[in-house]
């Protein structure tokens, strides 16, 4: 079966190209090194034997040019490298929000996972300078082949000394990367506390929260800065002792071409050329035992945003259905949370036309807003299934399903920008003659044209809507583009009178032009837009019709009730003065 691949490795993959570039750059850059060592051997066994100061001025000038190739080569790969960090975050950016917001969605996320945090670190892994170590490390036998040209002995010496620096690498690796795992969940745990308490600030400090959960946190962080500090002084172990080896090995190597010069073996510009040489073969070890925490992290990362990606790809391209127009049937078995063990709601089964509006009514608990979830396509039924002109809202995709669908959840939640934009929901291509119509039928136009800069006011920079004016708009982004599904749970909980008004002639303008409107709602003032009832106890239909059928039994019901109450209740004793009155 074909399985379109990640879009992670295939974003990783597209940066081989430049990845070869790099390489080919770090291949001449290292030969041109040897540039230096040559020079002093040069210097030591020619210049200052001959004392020819022409062949000191050909050999610095020479020098010169080769230091200004190197220098143009590493920032040519410096800038490459940039490049490839925000390609690969501009190419990864928008499927793992995607994947994301579907987890999100689905209630799988947990503290502490940030796929932004984890492609930020990423882009700044590739750019920065560690990936350059490992680019200049597969060149380090090219200097330990110089070092046996200038002598066996000293070649010896060079891969005795890569040697270990390698293995105490491997040592550093094994020995860090569980407690830096465990480290970055901490940091999680305590960045998600903080953000929550954050968010809900006036929350916190409405109801005497703000001390525990600043104790509570400051508990959190203690624990990532108890593994932060493990890791930090395991890798700071390994960084010191492989100087310290690196600085034994240079001056080692330094006596070792002496003994050879003081022998007759070598001379003294090789004594000092295989030291400068030894320097560069280690150096990318040294700095990848130094930067090894990026490493570990930049691939704790790309972990992440695999496993995210493989646990929720994106949705394959679906045949694009005609946008319905007729009927909404819906017949579910069992439906819940994505990930509730039990089903919360169940036994629904329905059939709408075109201009139906619908009251689904019940107490606290009976599954209004899970219905309304079904709805509006965040979730899905388990078993059964809601159609639209016949076809399973499952089988839609996605973004077209959205298109059709007007959803006002409980919590109003407006996004950054302009109220414009905000009711056109951020499509690319807003069209200011429906989201004029989305505020007029909102009821909202006035409103937004009295703000200082009406429809182009920025939401979040400062500027304070009250609730039921933030439900009224959100109620505008629902209506905008004329959807055919309208989902309206509990749309007048922050509304007064007049927001009231505003939605009953929403859900009557939607009804004139052939919208299915559903309104999750416990006021009876809202039944007065619909025409339809649903009603809901402990998760199951208990009733589905016209409005009158529905509400009138209900009616009788309850004055029955109320006058079997008072028949049943015993007489009050009269008072005194009642007595008193009667006498």
């Amino acid at each position: 079966m074909f399985q379109k691949k990640s879009p992670v490795k295939a974003a990783w993959a597209s940066l081989k190209p430049g990845f070869a570039a790099i390489a080919f750059f770090s291949l001449i850059l290292n030969v041109l090194m040897l540039a230096g060592p040559l020079y002093m051997l040069q210097v030591y066994d020619r210049v200052l034997t001959s004392q020819n100061m022409d062949t000191l001025i050909a050999l610095s000038l020479l020098l010169v040019g080769v230091f200004a190739v190197t220098g143009m080569l590493d920032l040519m790969r410096n800038r490459i490298l940039g490049r490839l960090g925000a390609r690969f975050e501009m190419r990864v950016g928008e499927p793992i929000l995607k994947s994301a917001m579907a987890r999100r969605q689905q209630g799988r996320a947990t503290a502490g996972q940030s796929p932004s945090a984890d492609v930020i670190g990423l882009r700044d892994f590739i750019a920065g300078p560690t990936l350059t170590a490992f680019f200049d490390a597969p060149w380090i036998p090219l200097y330990l082949g110089v070092l046996y040209i200038l002598h066996p002995l000293l070649g010896a010496l060079g891969l005795a000394g890569a040697l270990i620096l390698t293995i105490l690498a491997l040592i550093n690796n094994a020995r860090s990367s569980d407690v830096m795992s465990e480290a970055s969940k901490a940091r999680g745990r305590s960045d998600a506390l903080f953000t929550t308490s954050e968010q809900n600030a006036e929350l916190v400090h409405a109801m005497g929260m703000t001390g525990d959960l600043a104790r509570r946190w400051t508990a959190l962080q203690l624990d990532s800065h108890h593994l932060k500090l493990r890791v930090s002084d395991r890798m700071s172990s390994f960084s010191v002792l492989s100087k310290t080896i690196r600085m034994g090995l240079q001056s080692g190597m330094l006596g070792l071409g002496a003994a050879l010069a003081i022998t007759g073996q070598a001379t003294a510009g090789v004594m000092i050329a295989a030291t400068i040489v030894l320097a560069r073969a280690l150096a990318p070890i040294d700095q990848l035992i130094g930067q090894w925490r990026s490493f570990l992290a930049a691939r704790g990362s790309y972990k992440n945003l695999v496993a995210l990606d493989k646990e929720f790809p994106q949705a394959p391209m679906r045949l694009a259905l005609p946008r319905p127009h007729l009927t909404l049937d819906a017949d579910i078995a069992k439906a819940g949370p994505p990930m509730a063990r039990n089903a919360t709601i169940g036994g629904i089964k329905f059939s709408l036309s075109a201009g139906d509006a619908v009251a689904v009514i019940g107490h606290s608990g009976s599954g209004k807003s899970t219905l309304a979830k079904m709805l509006a396509g965040i979730w899905m039924p388990q078993q059964g299934s809601i159609r639209l002109d016949g076809n399973p809202t499952a089988k839609w995709d996605a973004q077209e399903l959205g298109q059709l669908v007007g959803y006002l959840p409980q919590d109003v939640e407006l996004f950054d920008g302009t109220i414009r934009e905000n009711i056109a929901r951020f499509s690319t291509s807003i069209d200011d003659a429906k989201v004029l119509q989305a505020a007029v039928d909102a009821d909202v136009h006035g409103l937004i044209s009295s703000l200082p800069d009406g429809y182009s006011t920025e939401i979040g920079q400062g500027f304070h809507l009250s609730g039921g004016q933030r439900q009224r708009i959100a109620l505008a982004r629902a209506l905008y583009n004329d959807p055919f599904v309208l989902v309206l749970d509990e749309p007048n909980s922050d509304l007064d009178h007049k927001g009231e008004q505003a939605l009953r002639g929403a859900i009557q303008a939607a009804r004139a032009r052939g919208a299915i409107t559903f309104v999750m709602t416990h006021r009876p003032s809202t039944l007065e837009a619909v025409n339809k009832v649903i009603t809901l106890s402990q998760g199951a239909q208990t009733g589905f019709g016209d409005k009158e059928d529905i509400l009138r039994p209900r009616t009788q019901n309850s004055i029955a009730s109320t006058k079997r109450r008072e028949v049943a209740a015993p007489s009050q004793p009269q008072t005194r003065a009642q007595q008193g009155a009667n006498a």
